[in-house]
Parts: structure tokens; C-alpha cells; sequence
């Protein structure tokens, strides 16, 4: 039992007698991953949101695919869950963190911002956060995470790896105060990484050692693929390439699974996401 309590997540006390021993047997996040990749079919979404585009209603492929991720972990939160200090957190509330561009140029820096998300967030609501923190991200001052990484680059190089020496003591006694994990983005439910938006193939990405975020999703960009039809046919059709790296002591896989097909459904079917039910 710990010490201390976190403040971004609680732990779970009835947990199965496996995800208690897992965390010592896989004390690392990337010996504990697991990658999982699938092709999701997308034409009806670009339909849907070019009609809501159409009705005046803004909506992007990168907007539905965070209100769907959204709606996946509200409704499957043992996904929104992260391991510290070899115990099993369930995390408070929904939270991603996505990079942003700060113009599209080679010589323009990428920064991170983390957003936090209401369990119930409709389609609209996804959209008003997400360009809030576009906006943010691509403002001309630093964010919260540029202004951490600009402080902790001003140290020298021993005294900077004795400093998150201590941040990784500090998190795994649950003592990190909530100030430094409140704006971090490693310290999310998940990390978007959108590279369809800059024409790039999906990658297979690592997770962080660093942080809590124990689900990583990239996107890559749209291509046509043979899929088989309602008739059992074979045609071509646009489809959208997604990879999820998964923290496997968080929650089975099985779960994670079922958990993916719930996300692959919502985004296929975006009407759904309208409502805030």
C-alpha cells in the first residue's frame, strides 16, 4: 500500500493477482509493450464530416478520430490506466496529448500540448477543445512544456540527468507535485502522433519510460486498400492506417481488442458522436 496518494490517478485495490505481479516481472513500459496495427475503413467518415462541413458545422478526419479515442476510453476506462512504482493507477480523468506544428515548414519546431476531456464530450465538443489547443500550441509564446523543457535545458548535462533522476524518485513515491504533472504531456491518457496530416506513412512508435501515458496511436495518411464488402465481395476503398502501442499491464488484451473494435465502430460511425450519450 502506498505512502502517499497521486494526484492524477487512484490505486486499484482489486486488481487481478496477475496485473499486481506484472509491473515486477516488466518493470519497463517498452518491455511491457505491445503493438497492434489495422486499416479502418473511412468513407463513410469523409461523407459524414463533409456533409457537417457542408451544413457549416468545422469538423477534420483528426477531429473525429481524438472523439472517438475519447469515447473509447469513457467507455472502456480500465485503457486509462498507468503503472508507477510498480503498482496500477486508474486514471482520473481522460486526458491526450498530440503534437502541433508551428507552421508547415521543415525549419518550423513541433511542441506538444496535452488536453484534458469531459467523459461525455460530443463531436463539437472534441473540435472546441482540440483547436483551443491548436491555437495554443502554435501561439507565438512558449507553451507550459516548452517553457519546462527550456528551464531543465539550462543546467548542464550532470546536473540535468541528477534532476530527473530525482523527478523519477519523486514520481515513484507518489511525491511529484501535481503542478509538474498537471501540463506535462507524457502524463496523458494517450499520445496522438498525426502523420497522415504531413503525408507520412504510420510508424510503429515506442511509449515513454518517462511520464504515464500507456497508450500511444498514430495515424497515418489515407490510402486505398481491397476490403471485403456487406456482400462478401472484394473491392477498393479509402481507408485509414492506425498502429497502437499498449502498455500490457494495464489491462488484458482481449480488452484492449475489444476496446480497439469500439474505437474502429465510433469512427465509422461519427453520427454517433453527435451526442454527448
Amino acid at each position: 500500500m502506498p505512502f502517499f496518494k497521486r494526484s492524477d490517478g487512484d490505486l486499484v485495490r482489486e486488481a487481478p493477482l496477475l496485473r499486481r505481479v506484472m509491473p515486477h516481472v516488466m518493470p519497463g513500459r517498452n518491455e511491457s509493450a505491445i503493438w497492434l496495427q489495422d486499416k479502418i475503413e473511412i468513407a463513410g467518415t469523409l461523407e459524414y464530416l463533409s456533409k457537417r462541413q457542408a451544413a457549416g458545422g468545422k469538423a477534420t478526419l483528426f477531429h473525429a478520430v481524438l472523439a472517438a479515442f475519447v469515447r473509447t476510453l469513457a467507455e472502456r476506462p480500465e485503457l486509462n490506466r498507468f503503472v508507477v512504482g510498480r503498482r496500477l493507477y486508474q486514471r482520473r480523468e481522460i486526458s491526450l496529448s498530440f503534437a502541433v506544428k508551428k507552421k508547415f515548414s521543415d525549419a518550423a519546431p513541433i511542441t506538444t500540448v496535452k488536453r484534458i476531456f469531459n467523459a461525455r464530450d460530443s463531436l463539437s465538443d472534441v473540435i472546441r477543445r482540440v483547436d483551443e489547443s491548436i491555437g495554443e500550441g502554435r501561439g507565438e509564446g512558449p507553451t507550459a512544456s516548452e517553457r519546462e523543457m527550456s528551464a531543465a535545458a539550462f543546467f548542464p548535462r550532470s546536473v540535468l540527468r541528477g534532476v530527473l533522476w530525482m523527478q523519477r524518485v519523486f514520481d515513484y513515491w507518489n511525491l511529484l507535485p501535481a503542478a509538474l504533472i498537471r501540463n506535462d504531456p507524457l502524463y496523458a491518457s494517450a499520445v496522438v502522433a498525426n502523420l497522415g496530416s504531413l503525408g507520412l506513412p504510420v510508424p510503429f512508435h515506442h511509449l515513454f519510460e518517462y511520464g504515464t501515458a500507456s497508450l500511444f496511436l498514430a495515424i497515418g495518411k489515407i490510402e486505398k486498400a481491397p476490403v471485403v464488402d456487406g456482400n462478401g465481395a472484394l473491392v477498393v476503398r479509402e481507408v485509414l492506417p492506425v498502429t497502437f502501442t499498449f502498455d500490457d499491464r494495464i489491462c488484458d488484451g482481449y480488452y484492449c481488442a475489444r476496446s480497439l473494435e469500439r474505437f474502429r465502430e465510433l469512427l465509422m460511425s461519427p453520427a454517433q458522436l453527435d451526442s454527448r450519450d
